[in-house]
């Protein structure tokens, strides 16, 4: 069982404040060329994408240098969604999740905020983020990327972005607006994020999919 992870791309989508909207235009039709093409204008952290070390380090890799295997791997989701406005993703907390970080290549955050997607509401970021010690933490255990279906890993009003740096100072990527709700709260599978490859790629786009291998007891069923 595959299921998309992924929020399309569309011009009226949701952007990080100040990030320009994505632009589709038309350069070809069938009518007057025999063939379509669309012109994509779009920044690198546009919709469902992976942060690089780049991002935000002055000598961060880039994602077109970073082997391919760093997008693949073990995921599990913390469902976070029952957490209070304003709450924040403790060390404590994860270190009381059964060992099963140690055992993941990726954390991914489900905050509930995908059901938001598409409105105003979206852009609240009252939502959980982990705080200094937990992104530490979230380092010490090995992981080659952390993840949520929010708009960031940090809140809007965190000038510093510590959970940002902390985690791309540790060597992993962050994954931004995914679509978790079909797989939370916590499930185990295979995550593929493949990041659009182009030079010096500080983010980009990525397809991510999950992959339910033998993890679950019952076979799930994408509605």
């Amino acid at each position: 069982m595959i299921i998309d992870l992924t929020h399309t791309i569309t011009p009226d989508m949701p952007m990080y404040p100040g990030s320009e909207a994505p632009s589709l235009t038309s350069t070809g039709t069938l009518t007057r060329a025999g063939y379509r093409e669309t012109r994509l204008t779009l920044v690198s952290h546009t919709g469902t994408h992976m942060d690089a070390p780049a991002h935000m380090l002055r000598h961060g890799s880039s994602l077109e240098v970073l082997p391919v295997s760093q997008f693949c791997g073990r995921a599990v989701v913390l469902d976070v969604s029952d957490m209070a406005p304003g709450s924040v993703i403790t060390a404590d907390y994860l270190r009381e999740q059964n060992g099963f970080l140690r055992s993941a290549d990726f954390v991914l955050f489900y905050t509930g905020w995908e059901k938001r997607w598409g409105t105003d509401a979206y852009f609240d970021d009252s939502f959980p983020v982990p705080d200094a010690e937990a992104a530490r933490y979230l380092v010490s255990c090995g992981l080659k990327g952390v993840g949520t279906d929010a708009l960031s890993v940090d809140t809007l009003r965190d000038p510093e972005f510590l959970a940002h740096k902390t985690l791309l100072e540790g060597g992993l990527v962050i994954l931004e607006n995914l679509c978790l709700r079909k797989v939370a709260p916590r499930r185990e599978f295979m995550l593929f994020a493949l990041p659009l490859k182009f030079l010096n790629a500080d983010g980009a786009p990525i397809r991510a999919v999950a992959e339910f291998r033998d993890f679950s007891e019952k076979e799930m069923v994408e509605p």
